[in-house]
């Protein structure tokens, strides 16, 4: 129809100008490519057949308000204008159907560059310029015809070229590194292999990548405020080399910065951290779950977080999830609960009071130091009980929680709100509200009572330098030699207690004091040969840093597989004291051999 008026209307100019000798007669279409226009819709979609924006946008009314599944293609001219910026190197601009961005418009909104990599900074995008973009489109509430954000699309080409063609974008360098402390991946190594991750899914292990100072992001430094900042690394400190992004990294030793002066362009870093590929087309750091390890190869000395460890336990109560298989299965439930209850057994990385809302939130960790962490979240006594307000879990103690578990809001490994229950505490359950404790615990309570908690890492699953923490005197009571042992009585660690022919070897705890009363020290052994071999638990009073007079329990003679050694003893007064676990020297009744100690407790009557 709008052909046979334009033809009508030729034929009426044309009569007129035709009475006009010195006026020239029109030929063919309006001369004026760029005329406004509103097209058909033209266009299938695909890569051979792009939409054009009137189809685009007959498409997304058909879709509706939630993203399509399925990506097309969509041609037409940009109608504004768009620069890349730094941080999130995406573009968005209107698209419409005439060159003179004039007519309908469709959004290209958060477009990445091809493949779904970051624009580099500064590419611009200009009214005019022809445009195919690709990938989930909808009608954003009802209203606005556009594509899916946050670099779900992509810019396919400008004017017929690939985005950054002609030295745009830097062209990928050789892979290096393997990614572990020793050898760090680069740039283009750590982001080949972030790559391979799925989208949003952090790394289940810490990775390491070293490169030079390119610029921080959003023209910032380290921040005082927040404590961290988001930079560029590559191999030679240029854009001209491939970058990687690190997205909001702490500082060294993996704590937040707090003054001074901030890292500087071209001076190598070698950053430690969880990596993600953010949105499926960003490999970066995962945001403050990343630090400075080394700045021109200076460290923060022993600051820095022991790396996670490995996935260990099924959950049960019998065999508990550490923290890093804990941790594994919030990211597997995703941000809904599961419909299991699963139990967990960890470090207290901090101390705790319970308050007057009479429950506790503990972030736990497999080792002392450990960057992986597993909150138990507002857990409570057994059958949902209170605790008591005022009771203490010192960091350093072991404790065993259950509950559902969950990764709140995609980024917290948690026990589930109102599911979570604490079993025990050191091997003892926590004191509850009404005096009691809750029942349970890793191991019965020898002689009862209420459990003393100031037995650090009874389960001995902490080590600092090859010592169990909580697990050295400051006086003579310490005089064994101390090895790690996976062959646990519970958890994932135990020490060896190296034997002497020649002299007594005590295995020592740190000095503890204690109240007036009656308490009796527990532990779990086991013999490492079929030889003879023999124990003797006991306590030692320390008074300025000098042990004073053993006292001793009997000697447990030691049998194949683990068993159960106590010794209960009385203070008359308060009494600062070391705990301590005696391997004879050689005799007619010892050999001498090396045992294993696991899960020390010590309680009061």
């Amino acid at each position: 129809m709008k052909k046979i008026y334009y033809l009508i209307a030729t034929a009426v100019m044309a009569l007129t100008f035709a009475s006009c000798e010195d006026v020239p007669s029109p030929y063919g279409e309006p001369t004026n490519p760029n005329a406004t226009v509103n097209a058909e819709p033209a266009g299938t979609g695909s890569v051979d057949d792009p939409f054009n924006v009137a189809a685009a946008i007959a498409k997304c009314k058909e879709v509706g308000s939630t993203e399509s599944s399925s990506k097309y293609y969509v041609k037409g001219y940009a109608a504004s204008a768009a620069t890349a910026d730094a941080q999130y190197g995406n573009v968005s601009f209107y698209m419409t159907d005439s060159q003179d961005g004039k007519g309908k418009k469709f959004y290209a909104f958060q477009a990445a560059g091809p493949d779904g990599q970051k624009l580099t900074e500064g590419y611009t995008i200009n009214v005019g310029d022809e445009v195919i973009v690709y990938g989930p489109i909808y009608n954003y509430n009802g209203s606005t015809p556009e594509t899916a954000g946050k670099g779900a699309a992509w810019v396919v080409s400008v004017n017929g070229s690939k985005p950054g063609e002609g030295g745009g974008e830097t062209p990928a360098g050789e892979a290096k590194g393997s990614g572990t402390q020793a050898d760090p991946y680069n740039a283009t190594a750590a982001n080949a292999y972030i790559k391979t991750l799925a989208a949003d899914v952090e790394s289940d292990k810490d990775i390491y990548i070293k490169g030079k100072l390119v610029k921080y992001a959003n023209n910032g430094e380290f921040s005082t405020q927040y404590g961290n900042a988001s930079f560029y690394l590559s191999d030679d400190g240029t854009e001209g080399s491939e970058q990687f992004y690190v997205f909001r990294a702490l500082y060294l030793g993996n704590k937040k910065y707090t003054e001074g002066e901030t890292p500087k362009v071209g001076d190598e870093i070698v950053i430690c951290g969880k990596v993600v590929n953010y949105k499926g087309n960003t490999p970066e750091t995962a945001a403050n779950k990343s630090y400075i390890y080394s700045l021109n190869g200076q460290t923060a000395g022993g600051d820095e977080p022991t790396p996670s460890g490995d996935a260990k336990g099924s959950g049960t109560q019998a065999d508990p999830f550490n923290v890093a298989a804990a941790v594994a299965k919030c990211k597997e439930a995703g941000e809904t609960a599961t419909e299991d209850i699963f139990y967990v057994k960890g470090i207290v990385n901090a101390e705790y009071t319970v308050d007057s809302y009479k429950n506790a939130t503990l972030v736990l960790v497999d080792t002392e130091g450990a960057s992986e962490t597993f909150t138990a979240f507002r857990v409570k006594g057994a059958d949902g009980q209170n605790l008591k307000e005022g009771y203490k879990i010192p960091k350093g103690a072991t404790v065993l929680v259950s509950g559902k578990l969950v990764n709140y809001k995609g980024n917290t490994p948690e026990t589930a709100q109102n599911t979570g229950t604490l079993i025990s505490v050191n091997g003892q359950a926590p004191e509850l509200d009404n005096g009691s404790s809750s029942g349970g615990g890793d191991e019965p309570t020898p002689g009862g009572g209420d459990a003393v908690t100031s037995l650090t890492n009874g389960d001995f699953e902490s080590w600092t330098d090859g010592l169990p923490t909580g697990w050295k005197s400051a006086s003579t009571a310490s005089s064994a030699t101390l090895e790690q042992s996976t062959d646990a009585h519970g958890g994932s660690y135990a020490v060896i207690v190296k034997g002497d022919e020649g002299s007594n070897k005590r295995l020592a705890s740190q000095e503890i004091t204690l109240a007036a009363g009656d308490y009796t020290f527990s532990f779990w052994v086991k013999p490492t040969s079929t030889e003879v071999s023999q124990v003797r638990p006991g306590y030692v009073p320390v008074a300025d840093g000098k042990a004073g007079s053993y006292a001793y329990g009997d000697y447990a003679t030691l049998a194949d597989g683990w068993q159960q050694v106590s010794y209960s003893f009385t203070l008359s007064a308060e009494t600062t004291v070391c705990l301590v676990v005696m391997n004879p020297k050689k005799s007619s009744y010892s050999s001498a051999k090396d045992v294993i100690i696991d899960d020390a407790t010590l309680t009061k009557k």
